[in-house]
């Protein structure tokens, strides 16, 4: 309120009550003006009764208080000027002064989309990064070449492409000496693969042999079986006295012979077998040996394998096709991989410094960001985000005053890909990552810290006002509604809805297009006079 509508807002009694003051000290002044004059008057009347003696006393007192004289001047002149005053004042009705309405700024009520949005800081990643480094120690002896200079921060690289080697001779002749031993263990294999043949060979032929033989004992068998009938009919035929005597003796030997036969036959039969079993045993004694050969063999190649890796580690390729960003080694150099597990544990920065190269891959990059647990909760993948469009992480939430300057100003937009669940320790932050649109890489740069904005509520068609119009009393909100034909305000309580940069939804209290109050309301209350102004 201005000093100028304070003056004419002065009650009447506070007017009276002064005026009453100032005529009472005035009065005062001119009563004991009047008993100065008589006290002088009464001076007077005695010279006049007594000329001489007060003549005399009139010269005594005059020297005595000559002083008073310019008093008394002054006393009257005063006691005139203020009579006259007086009269004047009494004649001067008094009036109350008018109440001036209030001057105040207004806007309209909108309908419009609204999106409620999360604001926190950040680090830009490229989604496909990876920090290269040799896995063993030594000097550094090959360092890519670009157009006759060494490789740098910034070149391109193709996936396969050998980027630096440390010194691997002695690798080299680890993997050499693996193989010679590869080598020597396969021919040992070949050597028990030929024994195993031999002997399933020697097998094979001593089955053959036991069939033969029990062909043969099959056939004895026949012959036997024949002699021993023909003897029992010879023994009949002698019996009748067909035969004679030596004729049967004939026939009994040639059965005998036959048993003989039989037996020996079944002698060459166990002899056959024994020879299958021994070539049994030879085949498995000539397997146990390819065995033994074999498993030398996938040694050998476990130690190459081991020897090759270790002259992998020894060398850096490219895994795949990017951009180098750090480089922290030359050619001639000397490399332990301790510089860089000693930062383990340590600043991210540190390991960076200190790794050989870090690659990455600018197609497309993400913002790794962490949420205040509170504000977190209300983050999910799939939802709406921007990168501000100030570089000044402290000076980007500021300069984002409104929803369309942040989605138009914007350096990058993407989607919320990744929410942790878990919150860090301390419980003050959850981890989100957001994945930006390819465009991004334009923009931004890997390791760049952004002030990120997330929506994590949005209305497409909100009741809105703007954050300045809500006015709190008794931790109530309230919007002060212009009366356009009457001149007044109206105070109204809201419900408040979702809170957008500089808008607020209201759900209820106020409809769209109605005019309300964004500056000078603190100093109204219902039913108060106001008068629009512009800007």
């Amino acid at each position: 309120m201005s000093s100028h509508e304070s003056n004419h807002h002065i009650p009447t009694s506070i007017d009276t009550n002064s005026y009453q003051n100032n005529l009472s000290s005035r009065t005062s002044v001119v009563v004991e003006n009047n008993l100065e004059n008589q006290k002088i008057s009464n001076i007077l009347e005695e010279e006049t009764k007594h000329p001489s003696k007060k003549h005399n006393q009139l010269s005594s007192f005059i020297k005595k208080y000559w002083w008073l004289l310019p008093v008394i001047g002054i006393a009257l002149a005063i006691g005139f000027v203020t009579v006259i005053r007086l009269r004047e004042n009494s004649t001067q009705p008094t009036t109350a002064t008018e109440i001036a309405p209030l001057s105040v700024r207004t806007t309209a009520v909108q309908q419009q989309p609204l999106q409620a949005w999360v604001s926190t800081q950040g680090v830009v990643r490229a989604v496909k990064y990876q920090h290269l480094s040799f896995q063993v120690e030594g000097d550094i002896t090959y360092l890519a070449n670009r157009g006759g200079r060494s490789l740098r921060s910034g070149d391109a690289v193709s996936k396969g492409e050998l980027l630096a080697r440390v010194d691997d001779r002695e690798l080299q002749a680890d993997i050499q000496q693996e193989q010679a031993a590869i080598a020597e263990a396969q021919k040992q294999r070949a050597a028990a693969a030929s024994q195993v043949a031999t002997a399933q060979a020697q097998v094979t032929q001593a089955q053959s042999q036991v069939r033969q033989v029990q062909a043969q004992l099959a056939k004895a068998r026949t012959n036997r079986n024949l002699a021993q009938t023909q003897l029992q009919r010879y023994q009949q035929l002698f019996n009748e006295g067909a035969v004679s005597a030596s004729e049967l003796d004939t026939r009994r030997n040639a059965v005998e012979d036959a048993d003989a036969n039989v037996q020996a036959v079944q002698a060459e039969v166990a002899a056959a077998e024994a020879q299958v079993e021994a070539a049994r045993a030879q085949v498995r004694t000539a397997n146990q040996q390819l065995a033994a050969t074999q498993s030398g063999v996938i040694t050998a190649q476990a130690r190459l394998s081991q020897a090759q890796v270790a002259l992998e580690r020894a060398s850096i390729y490219a895994p795949f096709n990017g951009i180098i960003t750090n480089l922290n080694i030359r050619q001639g150099e000397y490399f332990s991989p301790q510089l860089v597990t000693s930062q383990l544990g340590g600043s991210y920065q540190g390991i960076l410094e200190r790794v050989p190269m870090v690659i990455i891959d600018p197609s497309q990059f993400e913002v790794i960001v962490d949420v205040a647990g509170s504000s977190g909760e209300g983050v999910r993948p799939g939802q709406t985000a921007l990168v501000g469009a100030d570089r000044n992480v402290t000076t980007g939430a500021a300069n984002s005053n409104n929803n369309q300057s942040l989605i138009t100003g914007a350096r990058a937009t993407g989607k919320v890909f990744a929410v942790n669940p878990a919150i860090s320790p301390g419980g003050r932050a959850i981890e989100a990552r957001v994945r930006l649109e390819p465009k991004a890489a334009n923009n931004l740069r890997h390791g760049e810290r952004v002030t990120t904005w997330i929506a994590v509520a949005e209305k497409q068609n909100a009741v809105v006002v703007p954050l300045n119009a809500i006015v709190r009393r008794d931790q109530q909100p309230y919007i002060f509604v212009v009366n356009q034909n009457k001149g007044i305000v109206e105070q109204r309580q809201v419900k408040l809805g979702i809170t957008g940069i500089s808008e607020q939804e209201i759900t209820s209290g106020v409809q769209p297009g109605e005019l309300i109050v964004t500056e000078g309301q603190n100093r109204l209350v219902n039913g108060a006079a106001v008068r629009v102004v512009s800007e």
